[in-house]
């Protein structure tokens, strides 16, 4: 953790004005949640490896001092990012707040991992979420904002990967995958770039997962070209037979076209009505 010295404290601030009027633009609101959270809350959460990192907050007076068992001694912790406790918030909030919610939420959180060069234990995390409402429409709308946010902050030339978990699910289940796993094959897979294939392949391998799945995976292409008009036919063959996978790209590329029509002014005012 680190002092924060005056002149990037009003880099921070001249950072967030701009993020946060971009999102009002586009009708969110911004919220704020606890340092702290449950620790039972927290452990339960698909947080994977940020699991391991949870700063725990020891149990007060007598509820110390009876704990038997290590695994005892803590109850509450220190988030490690602003998704759990914004799943807890709605929960616990969700009637007096506005339908769908649009939220911000802009605070520190903090990972008990190794500090080294531009990664610390503390560190400031600026989500948006929406709540309330289902498909592709809302998740396009929070790329749209997020983009047009970071323009207004100076960035240029910007490209968006995106990335759809229902595709992914389809590629596990074809490669012969346990689906009901699916969770950790894709948290493996996120650390290719980090620790390469054959660290990939190790850490699915120690998890259990089936060696022929794995090598399947992972020698499929990455660059796959899936979201043009015209979807590549080695692409089809690499992946395989399912189609669901690509009828999916299809409904992004029709809710991107539908969210950046709407333009900002009038995804403020729309109310969409959750769907099924």
């Amino acid at each position: 953790m680190r002092d924060v010295l005056p002149d990037e404290v009003a880099l921070r601030d001249w950072a967030m004005t701009q993020i946060v009027a971009v999102y009002r633009r586009h009708g969110f609101v911004r919220i704020e949640t606890p340092a702290v959270e449950s620790l039972r809350l927290l452990l339960r959460s698909d947080g994977g490896e940020n699991e391991k990192l949870i700063f725990k907050i020891l149990k007060r007076g007598e509820k110390l001092s009876t704990a038997g068992h290590p695994d005892d001694l803590a109850d509450l912790g220190l988030r490690f990012d602003l998704t759990v406790p914004l799943v807890r918030y709605y929960a616990q909030n969700h009637a007096r707040l506005p339908q769908p919610l649009k939220a911000i939420q802009i605070g520190p959180v903090w990972r008990a991992e190794r500090p080294q060069q531009g990664r610390y234990r503390q560190f400031t995390q600026c989500d948006i979420d929406i709540l309330g409402v289902g498909g592709e429409v809302a998740e396009i709308e929070l790329i749209l904002a997020t983009t047009e946010a970071l323009t207004a902050l100076g960035l240029k030339d910007l490209t968006v990967r995106l990335n759809d978990r229902r595709l992914l699910g389809a590629l596990v289940a074809h490669c012969g995958f346990d689906v009901a796993r699916a969770g950790s094959v894709f948290i493996g897979l996120d650390k290719l770039d980090k620790i390469g294939r054959e660290g990939v392949a190790e850490e699915l391998r120690a998890a259990g997962h089936p060696p022929s799945a794995i090598e399947r995976l992972l020698d499929l292409r990455t660059d796959l070209g899936l979201l043009s008009e015209e979807y590549d036919p080695d692409a089809k063959r690499l992946i395989g037979n399912f189609p669901q996978g690509f009828s999916h790209i299809g409904l992004i590329n029709t809710a991107f076209n539908l969210v950046k029509a709407r333009g900002p002014a009038q995804q403020r005012s729309e109310r969409v009505a959750p769907s099924a």
